[in-house]
This record gives structure tokens, sequence and C-alpha cells, in this order.
């Protein structure tokens, strides 16, 4: 990213943009971390919703797209997010990204702005420092790659492990939001949104998804999905009166195996580094490593 004029067209992002679009992704965390798994799938479940004529901007330079940049409301939040191709830094494109993103914002009436980096990529950190960007948080990307099948679940007493039905959706809901009511960010889904997102979505799969009963009550809940080259867990949540007793390991155990069983080798998840209910070192004890780390940034934006 740089702050220099930029010398390309830029226009919307059309559905048909969506496997050039996961180029570019794959391009940046191949140059930043390593790896990549992101695919045209992937950026079509994330344009969902959004208005891609007012809140996306491509930029193409030598038949490739160089740059592009999202925002979206979800669930009355902001999200950002920017990319530029790493052959092409230094062109100005990543502060026409930041410039745009800012003002439809501002159009939006919010009066923050927030977006993130991956830690390797310092350039971007100083241009989102130099514009005025602060970083509040960092998250970890998670892996454990399969050579054998998991350890089976050791579940605490009294406590069932069963698939979720469609009829039971709505008390899965109450007891998820109810396990991630305290972490940092959270904005509470509404029930619509939540069905319309995780349940009808194209990589939804409710027989890789986890309820854990204690008599009438759920006490955890997972949700997973084949997503990002092999399996990723979207949320694993233990509500507070029945956490510290091996219900998380045991849960993230169930899931690997499901996994194992349908061919996946990697299973990934996402984790706030801050988290204090001591879900990194849940991953650890499970056989998880970090894959990446990522900053987020955010601005008070001026009227």
């Amino acid at each position: 990213m740089s702050s220099s004029r930029v010398d390309a067209a830029v226009r919307p992002a059309r559905p048909e943009d969506a496997a050039a679009v996961a180029e570019l992704t794959a391009a940046y965390d191949l140059r930043w971390c390593g790896v990549s798994d992101t695919a045209a799938e992937d950026i079509l479940d994330d344009w969902r919703g959004v208005d891609l004529d007012r809140d996306t901007w491509l930029w193409e330079l030598d038949g490739r797209v160089a740059a592009f940049g999202i925002v979206f409301v979800r669930h009355e939040r902001l999200h950002s997010d920017g990319y530029v191709h790493p052959d092409l830094l230094g062109r100005g494109f990543g502060s026409a990204i930041l410039e745009r993103m800012e003002a439809r914002a501002r159009e939006l009436g919010f009066e923050r702005i927030g977006t993130a980096t991956l830690v390797a990529d310092e350039a971007g950190a100083r241009l989102l420092e130099s514009r005025g960007y602060r970083d509040v948080r960092h998250f970890f990307r998670m892996a454990i790659d399969l050579d054998a099948p998991p350890p089976e679940p050791s579940w605490p007493a009294g406590l069932e492990p069963k698939p979720v039905e469609p009829e039971q959706l709505r008390a899965f809901h109450v007891s998820k939001e109810e396990a991630f009511a305290s972490e940092w960010g959270h904005t509470p889904t509404p029930f619509e949104a939540f069905v319309a997102r995780a349940v009808e979505g194209p990589r939804a799969d409710l027989s890789l998804w986890t309820a854990v009963w204690d008599g009438d009550q759920i006490a955890g809940t997972l949700i997973a999905a084949p997503e990002l080259g092999g399996g990723w867990v979207a949320s694993i949540g233990v509500r507070e009166p029945w956490r510290r007793r091996g219900l998380g390991l045991a849960l993230l155990r169930r899931s690997f195996g499901q996994f194992w069983d349908r061919g996946e080798r990697r299973v990934q998840l996402g984790v706030d580094a801050g988290n204090a209910t001591g879900a990194l070192r849940l991953y650890e004890r499970a056989g998880m490593h970090v894959v990446w780390e990522a900053v987020v940034y955010e601005k008070e934006l001026e009227p």
C-alpha cells in the first residue's frame, strides 16, 4: 500500500469478477503468509447482500485486477476490506482504497471505520497508521493438519452431543448468542439474519453442526462447514455454567473426526488473540497451530 497517485481506472465489482478477486487475495496471502485457500465461491459468499455498485471498487492494470476494496454493513456494524496485488505496491492503490472506503462510511452515517491487515504486511500497517488508524486487536488463523484419525472426544458427565435439527435452530441460536455475548466486538445477530446467512448459505451443512445438551438445555454449540480448501470451524461456544469442564475440547475433536471421515485433512478456525476465555490455549491443546496473524485497525472519521 502507498499514498502515491493511481494511474488506473476504477469501477464497481461484478459477480463475474469473483474469480479474479480470489486470485488477487491469493497473491496477497501467498506474499505475506505463504499459504492461500480463497476460492471464487468464498468471494461470492462474502458478497451476498452487498450493494456491489456502491460498496465495491476494483482497479485493473495490465489485464489483471490490481486492487480491490469493499465495505458492507452487517447487523448495524460497518466492515471494510482491501487488497493490493503485491507486484503493484507503491502505486497509490492502498490510499485510493482507503479514501473510497472512508468516504462511503461517512455517506452511510458511520463515525468510525475499521479494517485489517496481516502482521507481515508492514507497509500496509505503516499506511494505515499514517492515515490515523490505530491498532485495536489481533486475530490468529489456526489450523490442524490431520495425518491420522483424531482422538475420540471425551464428554463431561451428563452431557450429550447431537446433530442440530431444524426445529432446534432457535434454541441453538439463543445459546450461541449467550456464549459469545462478552466477546470483543460482538453484535447480537437477529435470528432471521442468522438463518439467512449461516443456515441457508451455499456452504451450510447442518450435519457438521453440534449442539451439546444437558437435559433440555444447550450447554455448547459448534458450527462448521467445508470451506477454504478444507474444514472450517466457524464458531465454537460454551455457555458460562458449563465452562472449564473440557466441553470445548470435546466439541473440537468431534468436529475434527467428522472432517476426517469426509476426507478433509486440514481444519482451520479464527480466534481473537486477546480472548479472555482461554480459547487460544484450548486450540493449542487440540493440536492446532497459528498460520497467520492479522491486526484490526480503527479510525475515527471526521464529518
